[in-house]
């Protein structure tokens, strides 16, 4: 009987200790299960914030081709603004006078002695102007009239030049 006794209270012993580790293995798969669950989570959060960070970094990527067209293109301006103001395009009218059958021409009119020949006073950038030469548009029947009229108002004698002739478009 004390042997019987003894096998039992082994066997008891046995099958609490094996209730224990069963339960422990429980708790074990139950943590790793969480673990890897947790793992597989955070990897796809990596993933995710891995796809914005390269999104990003193309976004950054074209806005700096962007900026560079774009400083490319302010610079492309900015050379033909000077070229533009390099070019005077104003046109000065002559007067309104015409005939029905006088057609339009843009003269340009030089006049490099214009301060010592005409007017000292006038404004440095005018007396430039003045030496690059005016446009003027008079009308003529030909553009021979047409000189003849801008010579009445700018003549030779006072260093005024004639540079060159077009018909009017306007």
């Amino acid at each position: 009987m004390p042997y019987v006794f003894a096998a039992l209270v082994g066997f008891v012993s046995l099958a609490v200790a094996l209730l224990l580790a069963l339960r422990r293995l429980k708790v074990a798969e139950e943590r790793i299960a969480n673990a890897v669950s947790r793992k597989r989570a955070q990897a796809e959060r990596i993933k995710r914030i891995a796809r914005v960070t390269l999104q990003q970094a193309e976004d950054i990527r074209a806005a700096r081709r962007r900026k560079a067209t774009a400083e490319m293109g302010r610079e492309d301006l900015e050379q033909r603004l000077k070229a533009a103001d390099a070019v005077d395009r104003r046109v000065y009218v002559l007067d309104d006078r015409r005939a029905k059958a006088d057609s339009g021409w843009i003269l340009r009119v030089t006049n490099g002695q214009y301060a010592a020949k005409v007017n000292a006073n006038l404004d440095p950038v005018a007396l430039e102007s003045w030496k690059r030469g005016r446009r003027f548009l008079v009308w003529g029947l030909d553009e021979k009239k047409a000189r003849e009229k801008l010579a009445t108002r700018y003549p030779d004698g006072k260093g005024f030049a004639v540079t060159g002739a077009e018909a009017y478009r306007g």
